[in-house]
């Protein structure tokens, strides 16, 4: 019996998608409260690698799969490339809007999986400031965001999959 549990270890998670140890916590047997810790998790991951800070990197680093699966808007991505990407978009958003950038929610969705803390999220909000940070200029656009992540063999949560679409001008 032993030399079967890890290979029926193995089916399980191949069946349902996760790659998590059998000792990670787990998921909230509420569904509407699983989804919910899901939209803390993936609003304060959004936060710490949205380009508009210094620290946004190691945000990104600590979120994004480096398996990942991109888009932004009409591009396709991989860790690398989105990478990049947002390291291009933080000097043209620090330099324009002069540290007055934000972000919010429209509204958030986690819809979890089943046997582990991962699931898919769907958000819709806003992003802008003030150009030059002139208060009397201010831009605003509308962005959404769909992300699917996934427990880790380590138990952190990451993003295996982002799709983000964004109005928002990125040339200065």
């Amino acid at each position: 019996m032993r030399l079967l549990q890890p290979i029926a270890l193995a089916a399980l998670a191949a069946f349902t998608g996760s790659a998590a140890a059998a000792d990670c916590e787990p998921r909230n047997p509420d569904g509407i409260a699983a989804g919910d810790e899901l939209i803390a998790w993936i609003q304060t991951a959004v936060h710490e690698f949205i380009p508009i800070e210094d620290s946004w990197s190691e945000g990104f680093d600590r979120v994004f799969s480096t398996e990942l699966v991109a888009t932004f808007n009409a591009t396709m991505h991989n860790f690398g490339s989105l990478r990049g990407l947002f390291g291009a978009f933080h000097p043209r958003i620090v330099e324009r809007y002069a540290g007055t950038f934000t972000h919010g929610y429209f509204s958030a969705i986690g819809v979890p999986h089943a046997t582990n803390r991962g699931g898919n999220v769907y958000l819709t909000g806003w992003e802008g400031g003030f150009v030059g940070g002139d208060v009397n200029n201010v831009y605003n656009a509308t962005q959404g965001s769909f992300g699917v992540i996934e427990e880790q063999e380590d138990c952190s949560l990451k993003i295996v999959e982002w799709r983000e679409s964004s109005n928002l001008a990125t040339t200065g």
